[in-house]
């Protein structure tokens, strides 16, 4: 009885690998599709636009992840990892506990008047400078397409989706791969298992 219910086992865990397999091997024709599209709708955008007008110079000063991943580990020893999207304030996450950005130059920007030769009036209350877009657009102003101008071609977009769907793909295709792994432990722990036990019957 033991020694059946040891071969079901293998039987049960060699098709979850099999199927785990197929199932990979489908991710990663989709990722790979993906990727090829996303250079491909970039390449488009940088022909419409011009090289110098989508390129890393125009990155934004301060960038903030649109996504997170979180990994939890099963029972068995696999690793699921899961990728949600950050649409939360960014002020808020920074209190939570990660670590905050420092501030470098002088935080209070202001325009002063300077007095000439002979003025000695007092110059006022100083002016302040206008506030930086990204207090104003608020969630608005994280999306990487608003570095590149307000009317992008539909090519961009197209080309943050697909890359966008690439990172879905790439977290789903990780954890496979951590369910391949942890399959394969099993399998080889249950096949040393069924050689003790056939050398004690033998």
């Amino acid at each position: 009885m033991a020694e059946l219910a040891l071969r079901r086992e293998l039987d049960e865990r060699l098709l979850h690998l099999l199927g785990a397999l197929e199932t990979l091997q489908g991710k990663r024709d989709e990722f790979n599709s993906c990727v090829e599209q996303g250079w491909f709708s970039l390449s488009k955008s940088r022909f419409a636009m011009g090289c110098k007008s989508v390129s890393a110079l125009q990155y934004g000063a301060r960038m903030e992840p649109l996504v997170r991943v979180c990994a939890s580990e099963g029972e068995s020893g696999q690793v699921a990892f899961q990728v949600i999207p950050g649409d939360g304030d960014p002020s808020a996450e920074a209190a939570e506990g990660s670590p905050a950005v420092e501030e470098i130059g002088p935080q209070d920007q202001v325009l002063r008047q300077r007095k000439g030769p002979g003025k000695t009036a007092d110059p006022g209350p100083p002016v302040e400078a206008a506030p930086e877009p990204d207090s104003q657009n608020g969630a608005s102003s994280r999306d990487p397409l608003t570095w590149f101008g307000i009317l992008v071609p539909q090519s961009l977009r197209q080309a943050q989706s697909s890359f966008k769907e690439g990172i879905l793909l790439a977290g789903e295709i990780a954890s496979l791969q951590s369910d391949i792994e942890a399959t394969r432990a099993q399998y080889r722990a249950l096949l040393e298992r069924k050689r003790q036990l056939l050398a004690r019957e033998g």
